[in-house]
């Protein structure tokens, strides 16, 4: 997909979650700016549907932000239960006026392995994954809409599965926009990297 962006004159260019914890609310992420001249701040805003729950403010240093907050009450994001929060990050001029907002959301989850377990917010869970191939007859390695990317996990859904295994390609983040909205596990595999199988220059390796 294609998609035009209006940005102001010093915008929020990078967003990495760090850690969303569900126990404690805390809120650690890290933002890059660009354009930034000196004396922005970045206003992280956190709400529960429409209802405004944490904010705070930023000092830019050196383009870059590094924030810590903390949500109270958290619902946590769960498997079939994906509690998302709205994210606004806000940058605001030395003059006090906003220059540029972003829209983002966030899923307090923490992700453990014990043994041969994987906890998922210190809960057990078994996971009936799919082998998902990224593969559309009608858009071959490319969906042909967005709608598709979900439909696809919306069957995988109704079938009973809860998850499912990424082929072998880096799927588009709209597939992971939907995995999150719809409370969808996904493993990523390394992408293929183009071995020519058929090629006689390359030697089968020798086996022990």
């Amino acid at each position: 997909s294609v998609w035009l962006e209006g940005t102001g004159p010093t915008y929020t260019s990078a967003l990495n979650i760090r850690r969303a914890d569900p126990k404690t609310g805390e809120l650690n992420l890290t933002a890059e700016l660009n354009g930034a001249k000196g004396g922005e701040q970045l206003m992280v805003e956190v709400f529960d549907h429409d209802h405004f729950v944490a904010a705070k403010a930023f000092v830019v240093n050196n383009g870059k932000v590094q924030a810590n907050l903390k949500v109270p009450k958290v619902k946590a994001w769960e498997p079939g239960k994906p509690y998302l929060y709205p994210l606004r990050l806000t940058v605001i001029g030395k003059d006090g006026k906003a220059l540029d907002w972003l829209d983002s959301y966030v899923g307090f989850r923490d992700i453990r392995i014990d043994g041969p377990a994987v906890l998922i917010n210190g809960k057990r869970v078994f996971q009936r994954l799919v082998l998902d191939q990224g593969f559309y007859p009608d858009g071959i390695w490319t969906a042909p809409s967005d709608q598709a990317l979900k439909h696809d996990i919306e069957l995988s859904l109704a079938a009973g599965f809860n998850g499912a295994r990424l082929h072998q390609k880096v799927f588009e983040p709209r597939f992971l926009y939907w995995a999150d909205k719809l409370g969808y596990l996904v493993w990523g595999e390394y992408p293929n990297w183009g071995l020519n199988y058929n090629d006689k220059r390359i030697q089968k390796p020798m086996m022990d």
